[in-house]
């Protein structure tokens, strides 16, 4: 009987110790899963800085190397072009026989201003008729122009009695803007262009659209300019311990980058993170009473039970259903844990390809500008050009507004590949206005089969742009083609695209780039056309489309490959 009491009193001491190893794991595991959120809201906080960082940084850096090729461009077209050299010292506004050479240099300083996104306005000073030729108009010394025009030509009036040996950049303001200049003077003749500071603002904000960040402009003397919505980053800085970030901007001072703590999709993950800590504590606090409870009203009247029924025959059958019942709760404590992984992998998973996707967006519109501003511009030029019966500009301005609008008309992942198709013909007859008619050849073939399938967006613009870039030059006619069919394979129908040209054809480098998804840099800029549409396809259809590129012969003939499954969902 004595033994049989301490067996009975050993078993009760056995099932507080099963408990107390169930409960403090899980104790730990929460308050570990509060100290990861902790973590994990400074490790987010610092992804996202890191990413704005980045961002600002590529857009400053792709600014300064426009800024150095443009520098190359002042002074070759203001010493080389016939136009700009032969304009006459008395000429005025009456003298009609000079327009067409006129509106020859308007069309080079349009040229100009298509090739280099963040460029207001090109412009061209003579000295002797003081007149400024604009990309959107001309200015004589009568003429009576307020604004931009009017203190673009008060300053080319003073710059162009410098005779400098290369090209100077530096601040102007008007009409309550602030404008950042670049010209080269010689002559008596002036070329500059015009840079409105706002713009570059503009486009950090909405390349950092999802996250909330003030950019500024540093100078040389220490004088801040700020975008026309702030006033002064102190007032910022007092509400809201940010992060700061400056970039080099050529000679003229740093832009700089103030990042809000909780500004956009921080804020967001701010709240997210903060509820999960909320509802954290709220169940610690209920598992304490829960556990309190459980000793108060199972282990307690457990133990005075057992006590209690020590002299009876049946004891053996009641220890044995005590034990079964903590192996099941051990079960369904196992198979809840089971299920947290599976659902914090689960989360993971769908947490890191929505990262992936936006990635991959973010950087396809990294290559893209608002269009609101330069389309509306166009319509001015068309509208002009209409008005004065000028059929070739009207033409060249209809056929690139379509080819623009097209490019920004929705955000879709598909499209019709008629539609694609048309889209490229319109870019290629603009590149032929550019280089001429004899420059390059273009032909379609097209599979009756094909219909009305379907291809991610641009994808055919790009690879055809990529031609025309890198493969034509003026030395001999390059020919560019490109081949759509319908295939069938045992695991369902594909479309076939194949772009070719006739050029220099991929190096090994940029191939084994693409290859091994390394970035691409040519010519001192990064292109990221080909991984774009590489990760693009991955991200849509997983591994079942391709792309391959490949040479005719060694540095001769680029091909570009495409398989896309053409499932009728």
């Amino acid at each position: 009987m004595v033994w049989k009491k301490g067996k009975k009193k050993q078993k009760a001491q056995t099932i507080q110790k099963i408990g107390m190893r169930v409960l403090v794991p899980v104790f730990l595991a929460l308050i570990g899963f509060l100290i990861c959120l902790g973590i994990g809201l400074r490790e987010t906080r610092n992804l996202a800085n890191q990413y704005i960082r980045d961002t600002a940084e590529l857009y400053i850096e792709q600014v300064n190397q426009d800024i150095l090729q443009m520098n190359t461009e002042l002074i070759q077209i203001l010493i080389s072009n016939d136009y700009i050299s032969q304009i006459p010292q008395g000429m005025s506004p009456a003298d009609a026989k000079y327009y067409p050479m006129l509106e020859n240099i308007r069309e080079e300083n349009r040229l100009l201003k298509i090739r280099y996104q963040e460029v207001r306005n090109f412009f061209v000073y003579a000295q002797e008729p003081d007149l400024l030729i604009g990309d959107n108009g001309m200015v004589f010394a009568e003429s009576q122009v307020t604004g931009l025009l009017a203190e673009l030509q008060k300053f080319s009036r003073e710059a162009v009695k410098k005779n400098i040996s290369t090209t100077e950049w530096c601040f102007l303001e008007a009409e309550d803007s602030i404008y950042i200049i670049g010209y080269y003077a010689k002559n008596h003749k002036l070329m500059g262009c015009v840079i409105e500071l706002d713009d570059i603002f503009s486009m950090i904000q909405e390349m950092t659209e999802n996250y909330q960040v003030i950019p500024f402009m540093l100078q040389q003397d220490g004088t801040i300019i700020f975008p026309k919505n702030v006033q002064s980053i102190e007032e910022l800085k007092n509400m809201d311990e940010g992060r700061e970030y400056e970039y080099p901007l050529w000679n003229l001072g740093k832009i700089g980058v103030y990042i809000l703590s909780n500004g956009g999709i921080l804020e967001n993950v701010l709240r997210m993170q903060a509820i999960l800590v909320i509802l954290i504590a709220i169940l610690l606090i209920i598992c304490t009473i829960m556990v309190l409870r459980y000793y108060r009203s199972l282990m307690k009247p457990l133990q005075g039970f057992v006590q209690g029924i020590t002299e009876l025959e049946e004891e053996q059958q009641l220890n044995e259903n005590g034990s079964n019942n903590i192996l099941e709760l051990e079960a369904v404590s196992d198979r809840f844990r089971d299920l947290l992984r599976k659902i914090q992998s689960l989360k993971i998973a769908i947490y890191e390809k929505e990262l992936n996707e936006q990635k991959a967006e973010l950087e396809y519109m990294q290559e893209q500008i608002r269009p609101h501003f330069f389309l509306n511009c166009l319509s001015l030029i068309h509208g002009i050009a209409d008005a004065q019966g000028e059929e070739k500009i009207t033409h060249i301005t209809r056929v690139l507004s379509e080819y623009i609008r097209y490019n920004y008309r929705d955000s879709g992942k598909e499209r019709n590949l008629q539609e694609e198709l048309e889209h490229v013909k319109k870019y290629v007859e603009l590149q032929k206005l550019r280089y001429g008619e004899n420059a390059f050849h273009f032909e379609v073939i097209e599979d009756a089969q094909v219909g009305d399938s379907h291809i991610p967006s641009l994808v055919l613009q790009t690879l055809v742009e990529n031609s025309v870039v890198h493969a034509v030059n003026l030395d001999r006619l390059v020919e560019i083609s490109v081949y759509i069919t319908s295939e069938v394979y045992e695991d369902g129908k594909y479309l076939y695209l194949c772009v070719s040209d006739t050029g220099k054809g991929f190096s090994p480098e940029i191939m084994e780039a693409i290859e091994k998804d390394l970035p691409i840099v040519y010519n001192g800029r990064k292109h990221v056309g080909l991984q774009n549409i590489k990760r693009r396809l991955k991200l849509l259809y997983g591994g079942r489309a391709s792309m391959t590129i490949q040479n005719m012969d060694e540095n001769y003939g680029a091909i570009v490959e495409i398989r896309i499954p053409q499932d009728e969902e």
